[in-house]
């Protein structure tokens, strides 16, 4: 578990982190990916467009345990289903 957070974890993302800019990243219209997101949590994988996925790969991975912080690997299902569906990395 310590090996995945170190090989994730980018000393450029190590800022401090506006919860408020966490938030506005995900809830930005039109892609209105947090609903997406939501929909994949309760298994409809296919549901998540390209533009989300564009979204999701740009947010901090700090960014993440603010947005949900129940669910720590969230980023990582995120990340491989938008690299198999759409080849973003």
């Amino acid at each position: 578990m310590v090996l995945v957070f170190l090989i994730t974890w980018s000393c450029s993302s190590a800022q401090p982190i506006d919860p408020n800019a966490c938030w506005q990243a995900i809830k930005h219209p039109p892609h209105e990916c947090l609903e997406s997101i939501k929909g994949i949590v309760h298994g409809h994988v296919h549901g998540i467009k390209k533009e989300c996925c564009e979204t999701v790969s740009t947010i901090s991975d700090l960014c993440w345990p603010i947005i949900f912080p129940s669910m720590p690997y969230i980023r990582f299902l995120l990340k491989g289903i938008c690299t198999v569906k759409y080849s973003l990395h």
